[in-house]
């Protein structure tokens, strides 16, 4: 009988794989592939962001990411534990430096108002020195989303501190980080980058597991139109150097972006993955 040798076999080996493959190919040519996953999502660097109320079809939304930031105060405890079937985080968004006009609990705290939020007509930036406002968020509304179900806090508006660079205003806000912290809660900030940068200056970074920044590599050049461009080379240059502190810092640096244009989110996905940062990117200033 003939005998193969173990070259010959492996050869022979190779020969069958390689009928399989070629195979493979004519079918997904002929037929197209059977599903598609989009780059983002394919990426363990990518995160989504889903904002207001409680949007149908989220759990098909979300299928292909592992950290998702949701507005947890429109969901029941049910619907958080059904998203977050097959390991997935959910995070919750909390504005902490403002005041949402169409919360139920505006007229509560309208007297903290400091002033209009430029871009967004229903906001206003509040005075985060006032004890009601921290223990507000503390002890109802990040109750209110654990007891929900969320992992973790994504935390916007810490921009206050730029807006009204004030003592107090910085105090107020590590007030309530520092309480959060406290309670065992994973806290990711976006925004913030002077206050953030201050924390990380002090020793404090540890308090926080990561940050966001919006429009790093885009920028918004319409609110109310929703149209998006590139980021000028300054701004974009900050940004670069505040996220590179930030992981220094031993933080998870993400990056916001907005964009409807194919190449300019394919060029944020490669700048992300190169720098090893988290990153969602966004065809919606409103985050819908």
């Amino acid at each position: 009988m003939y005998k193969r040798t173990g070259k010959q076999r492996t050869l022979s080996l190779w020969g069958r794989l390689t009928a399989i493959l070629l195979a493979a190919m004519l079918f997904f040519t002929a037929y197209g592939p059977l599903f598609t996953v989009s780059a983002e999502a394919a990426s363990a660097n990518s995160w989504m962001i889903i904002l207001g109320t409680n949007h149908g079809g989220t759990k098909s939304r979300i299928k292909n990411y592992k950290n998702v930031v949701l507005d947890v105060q429109y969901y029941y405890p049910h619907e958080i534990k059904a998203l977050k079937a097959g390991g997935k985080k959910i995070y919750s968004y909390m504005s902490i430096g403002s005041l949402e006009t169409y919360r139920p609990y505006y007229k509560r705290f309208k007297k903290y108002e400091l002033g209009r939020y430029a871009n967004w007509g229903d906001e206003r930036w509040i005075d985060v020195s006032k004890k009601p406002w921290q223990d507000f968020i503390v002890n109802e509304l990040v109750a209110s989303v654990r007891r929900k179900g969320a992992d973790g806090l994504w935390l916007d508006n810490a921009d206050v501190y730029y807006h009204y660079h004030r003592e107090s205003i910085y105090k107020g806000l590590l007030s309530i980080i520092t309480r959060i912290y406290k309670k065992g809660i994973p806290i990711y900030i976006n925004g913030g980058d002077e206050f953030v940068t201050r924390l990380i200056n002090s020793g404090k970074a540890r308090m926080i597991k990561g940050v966001f920044q919006e429009e790093v590599v885009s920028s918004i050049i319409s609110y109310s139109g929703n149209r998006f461009g590139v980021q000028n080379k300054s701004d974009r240059g900050y940004y670069e150097a505040y996220l590179r502190r930030a992981k220094r810092a031993g933080l998870n640096a993400c990056v916001l972006e907005y964009t409807k244009s194919a190449s300019l989110k394919k060029a944020i996905i490669a700048f992300c993955n190169k720098n090893k940062y988290g990153y969602y990117i966004s065809s919606d200033v409103h985050l819908r």
